[in-house]
């Protein structure tokens, strides 16, 4: 067996969209004859479930202890602000975090560097592999592959500094120190990995990459992470509706206005139909999507619902009558992680996310539709008929779904790819 350092800032039990890239590979890379160990970020907050303890059995987990941790939860850090009157403190804390050059957890990963490459040259990989953001999990994979003498692989979850639109508010300093580090990184890995095959086109003619220098590997789906909790979820629909559903919060990257400007088009000219429409997403909506649903009066079309454990993620979308796949309209290079949440599920899935590999995909598998926002009256149709469906069927469908083909978007399948990606660059493919 081989063995590959995988440098992962977040993963589980942090319940971030970040943590569960790098899980999902570690898991079947078991399978693949590669023996992983992960080292990340130590999260106090929160517990494997007894799936992910019985997943991970015989992968260590190396982790690092940070002095605090403002990442945790939102609940958590909303809570500490009512309870402390910190919200001064916070601003200060957000602003230091503009100046830094990728991240702040690069203090720590410094701090630490001296044990952490004691414990990894003990370890001896045969690979180091880091995923970002956060990004300062690139500087460590760096470092410690060039000082090591192995073979790195950089996975970009998102693109860093090529992009529309950044994770991370950003100084003019710490902007231009993000563009020179992320140059030496990729210029230093001996692989890079994108989750989208536009990112990956954007990356290659801007660096002037060849095809030997770079790969796709999307998200995938991991069955074993949905339908495990013994409760199902308790909210009722209500079955008079076409109850669409957005496994998410409505924020700054997935913002409710596009839907809410097609919904407001629609009812100028079928307001019957607007009047059958539920939206139910999980979480508070952010104040300026908030303003704008109350400005068109489509508060009833709006159902915020509270947010559930990834685990109940099975029971919560069977439930829906559609699915609802969107992000920021800037964000044109990525592939929500949704996507991947909504494939296994079976139920249609209603797409306005502006990347076109989306579109690809849901007519490969039959699991869905994509329109652009500026295809209001195309919607308009496509809920209608299903609207009229339900009222005569009590259900929906789109067509008929290819398992077989919905499978090649699973975990195993894309850790597969990584995997005889890590075997050529050991020598080994």
């Amino acid at each position: 067996m081989k063995s590959v350092l995988m440098i992962a800032p977040y993963f589980l039990p942090r319940r971030r969209v970040g943590s569960l890239r790098p899980y999902k590979f570690a898991i079947h890379l078991k399978n693949k004859g590669w023996t992983p160990t992960i080292l990340t970020i130590k999260d106090s907050s929160g517990e494997l479930s007894e799936n992910e303890k019985k997943a991970l059995e015989g992968v260590e987990i190396i982790e690092v202890s940070p002095p605090f941790d403002r990442t945790t939860s939102e609940k958590a850090k909303s809570s500490k602000k009512k309870e402390s009157g910190s919200s001064k403190n916070s601003s200060v804390l957000d602003w230091f975090d503009r100046q830094i050059p990728m991240d702040s957890w690069i203090f720590l990963f410094m701090m630490k560097y001296r044990s952490i490459k004691k414990q990894v040259k003990d370890l001896d990989p045969d690979l180091v592999w880091s995923t970002g953001d956060p990004w300062s999990g690139h500087w460590l994979g760096n470092r410690l592959s060039t000082q090591l003498k192995k073979p790195w692989v950089a996975d970009f979850r998102d693109p860093w500094t090529l992009t529309e639109m950044n994770l991370r508010g950003r100084s003019r300093f710490s902007a231009s120190m993000d563009r020179l580090l992320e140059k030496k990184f990729v210029e230093q890995a001996d692989r890079l990995v994108f989750t989208s095959k536009n990112t990956e086109k954007v990356y290659s003619e801007h660096y002037s990459l060849s095809k030997k220098d770079t790969a796709t590997i999307y998200n995938a789906f991991e069955t074993g992470l949905q339908g495990i909790s013994a409760e199902d979820w308790e909210a009722t629909l209500d079955e008079d509706h076409l109850n669409i559903l957005f496994f998410g919060r409505f924020r700054r990257l997935s913002p409710a206005k596009p839907i809410a400007e097609i919904l407001k088009e629609i009812g100028e000219k079928n307001p019957a139909l607007v009047e059958k429409i539920r939206i139910h997403s999980f979480g508070e909506i952010e104040v300026e999507d908030m303003t704008l649903i109350e400005k068109y009066g489509l508060e009833d079309q709006f159902v915020v619902q509270d947010p559930v454990l990834p685990e109940k993620a099975g029971s919560v979308l069977k439930k829906a009558d559609l699915l609802f796949l969107s992000t920021s309209m800037d964000r044109k290079n990525i592939i929500p992680a949704k996507l991947w949440d909504y494939l296994p599920v079976g139920k249609p899935i209603l797409s306005i996310a502006p990347n076109p590999e989306i579109k690809a995909i849901l007519e490969e598998t039959g699991a869905g539709r994509q329109f652009g926002v500026d295809q209001a009256e195309d919607i308009a149709q496509f809920l209608e008929s299903l609207a009229d469906e339900k009222e005569e069927r009590g259900f929906v469908e789109i067509g008929q779904q290819s398992a077989q083909k919905v499978e090649k978007y699973s975990a195993e399948q894309a850790t597969k790819k990584l995997a005889e990606i890590m075997d050529k660059l050991t020598g080994h493919g």
